[in-house]
């Protein structure tokens, strides 16, 4: 694939004119899906894609065509020419863009993740050995995916890597479900037998008594996955130079320096996993670390080149929605086989859904519970709540209110798969929050 992008690329450069520049980014995947139903194979697919988008830049105008490729040269390249023939017609009725940038410098670098290492087969076989017994319903993503850039001006980037992502339910007789999330880059039995063993534990409690919990304020357990979703949440915006300068931020008040967070939680953009790609679409490359959180206090931004444009500072490549694609949160000290221990009396929180803002300013988030989230007394299950809607800031819960976080981190990488599998991933630990407000 990589030399195919050469060759179109030399190919569409060869015809520009001598006043046009062209950016072109390539999207391509090679996908294995597999769909369980009760622990059997229900269906099985892949998916073999290849998008480019080209990008015309002529007198600061800008404009953008996508096109899917065949990777048949000689049917793709009447299709390019006629791409480039319409971007060119097309161009000089538009407006000049008063924020166009892009990157002048030739920073070509290529990185290769992929080691061949994933047999989907054995996979495959893994899941099936291990829920034979069980009633369970999930889907397995597996592959390589590409990212490509280059432009006239003579840059070429290249990104591929390969890695898995299984999401998974398992029901109790009574329809009540556990959920549970594996990816990464390489299988790990020993990872997955562990996640297994936490599904059958906490299916063994699921139908006992459902424990009736009232509108109030509880010492809580937010496991991973729960917790990336409220920091999801947080990140629509948090991070971003522009939110945090007009003021649709709900991390603002942490941007001006009116508030902070406790002192052991530190947040970066990390893409040293190699999930993401280090460069951007206008071709500026990222830095391996951005700082964003250092020890509760608010330290630097996600800027994108427009940005940088509009408001006359230096940007750090991010992507112009200014969200992280590699989230990394530090680990703590709370240890991950003793959790139930550490929550003691409290509610063990394994899955959020349906989150949204209730005070964005203020950082006020709220959501409900969902899959599997149980009572604990003295340390042990007692039985699943009722579905309880939660309301929070991001204050509470990574401020005053936190009790620690665990000394593991697990890796989520995001499931979606519209138009493409996503290559945006976080690595988060598991955290104890008291005085987590239920409302109803």
């Amino acid at each position: 694939m990589r030399d195919y992008f050469k060759k179109i690329s030399e190919l569409l450069f060869n015809n520009l004119e001598s006043n046009e520049i062209l950016i072109l980014n390539i999207d391509a995947e090679k996908t294995d899906f597999i769909r369980f139903n009760h622990a059997k194979i229900r269906q099985a697919g892949n998916v073999n894609q290849v998008t480019l988008t080209l990008t015309m830049i002529f007198k600061r105008k800008t404009l953008t065509s996508i096109i899917r490729l065949s990777t048949d040269f000689k049917k793709d390249s009447l299709l390019l020419r006629r791409t480039l023939s319409y971007l060119r017609r097309e161009i000089p009725e538009l407006p000049s863009d008063p924020y166009l940038i892009f990157e002048k410098n030739i920073n070509s670098f290529e990185n290769d993740h992929t080691n061949n290492s994933l047999n989907n087969y054995e996979i495959t076989d893994n899941i099936l050995e291990g829920f034979k017994s069980l009633d369970m319903v999930g889907i397995l993503s597996s592959g390589s995916i590409i990212k490509g850039f280059s432009n006239s001006l003579g840059q070429f980037n290249w990104h591929e890597s390969e890695s898995f992502n299984f999401d998974w339910s398992t029901y109790a007789k009574t329809g009540k479900a556990i959920k549970q999330n594996y990816s990464d880059q390489t299988w790990n039995q020993k990872t997955f037998d562990s996640l297994l063993l936490e599904t059958k534990q906490k299916l063994k409690v699921i139908d006992n008594k459902e424990q009736i919990i009232n509108p109030g304020d509880y010492k809580v357990y937010l496991s991973p996955s729960a917790l990336n979703e409220i920091i999801d949440m947080m990140s629509w915006g948090g991070f971003s130079y522009k939110a945090n300068k007009i003021g649709t931020s709900p991390l603002h008040l942490m941007a001006k320096g009116e508030k902070k967070l406790n002192k052991m939680v530190t947040f970066s953009e990390n893409l040293s996993n190699g999930i993401s790609p280090k460069f951007h679409s206008d071709g500026f490359i990222k830095p391996d670390l951005t700082e964003l959180i250092i020890d509760g206090e608010y330290k630097k931004s996600l800027i994108s080149p427009r940005s940088a444009l509009e408001y006359s500072v230096n940007h750090n490549a991010a992507e112009y929605y200014e969200s992280p694609v590699s989230i990394d949160l530090k680990e703590g000290t709370i240890k991950s086989d003793q959790i139930l221990s550490a929550l003691n009396d409290g509610i063990y929180i394994s899955n959020l859904w349906y989150l949204n803002f209730s005070d964005r300013n203020n950082g006020r988030i709220t959501g409900l519970t969902r899959f599997g989230c149980f009572q604990v007394n003295n340390g042990e299950y007692q039985g699943p709540i009722n579905t309880m809607r939660f309301d929070e800031t991001v204050y509470n819960i990574f401020g005053d209110k936190l009790l620690g976080l665990t000394d593991k981190k697990q890796l989520l990488m995001d499931s979606s798969t519209y138009e493409e599998r996503s290559t945006h991933s976080s690595t988060i630990p598991g955290a104890i929050v008291e005085d987590f407000k239920m409302t109803l």
